[in-house]
């Protein structure tokens, strides 16, 4: 389900493996990460990379996802032999934003359809971890910050408890179950930019905005429809 790779220190280096302990932590329970289920990686020479980024793949073997790692070391002194002739490598804590609940994502993401509102089966306080998962997963696929959907897009603010609520309701809006479009609004401005060319000029109905405005804050609000009227989207 995972591979650490390597593009510019060692171009083709690979080392694939299941399960993962101690990545997808918080800041409370981070500490040790162990990738488990290495074959081979007992028998294999020392190598050290500067550049290693985590692979999420799915069950083709293809990467859905990436995270950054930076440097790793595979070294005797950190692998540990486990049966079946598969070891285990031990390193600290890899850094980065804490991210519980992703690997729970990731799980249900790597088997693929994507179902509608699926993000709303998910806690509130989960909602940022689909987020980081759905844009994850979206820039891994060689996609870029647009609308690739077509039609006008209709969001629903009746339910939504935070701005991560928001991006993932307006992720599937614009471009379907699974689809990013912003994660902020930085980001949300760049995806209206991307595709606000007359040909493509569409509309936005924004259901119970006003339930929306005291839920994400008039300021929020008022923001994400001064980028609409920026580039000529008709907001409803």
């Amino acid at each position: 389900m995972y591979r650490v790779v390597s593009e510019e220190s060692r171009p083709g280096f690979a080392l694939p493996f299941e399960p993962l302990h101690g990545f997808f932590a918080d800041e409370e329970t981070a500490g040790k990460v162990t990738f488990a289920g290495i074959i081979g990686a007992a028998d294999a020479r020392p190598v050290t990379v500067d550049d290693a980024e985590l692979e999420v793949l799915d069950d083709s073997g293809d990467a859905i996802g990436r995270y950054w790692l930076g440097r790793f070391e595979l070294k005797p002194k950190n692998i540990s032999p486990a049966p079946g002739g598969s070891a285990s490598l031990e390193v600290p804590s890899c850094g980065g934003e804490p991210c519980p609940h992703e690997q729970a994502i990731w799980s249900r993401w790597r088997r693929g359809s994507i179902l509608l509102g699926e993000w709303t089966r998910h806690p509130a306080t989960q909602h940022g971890n689909w987020l980081h998962v759905v844009q994850n997963a979206w820039f891994t696929s060689g996609k870029h910050a647009m609308r690739c959907d077509t039609g006008d897009i209709v969001i629903d603010g009746q339910h939504w408890s935070s701005k991560d609520s928001f991006s993932c309701a307006i992720g599937e809006a614009a471009n379907g179950p699974g689809g990013c479009f912003g994660s902020n609004l930085a980001a949300l401005h760049d995806c209206v930019r991307s595709g606000s060319k007359a040909a493509q000029r569409y509309s936005v109905s924004w259901n119970a905005v006003e339930t929306s405005r005291r839920a994400l804050g008039d300021a929020f609000v008022t923001a994400v429809t001064e980028i609409f009227g920026q580039y000529n989207v008709e907001p409803r």
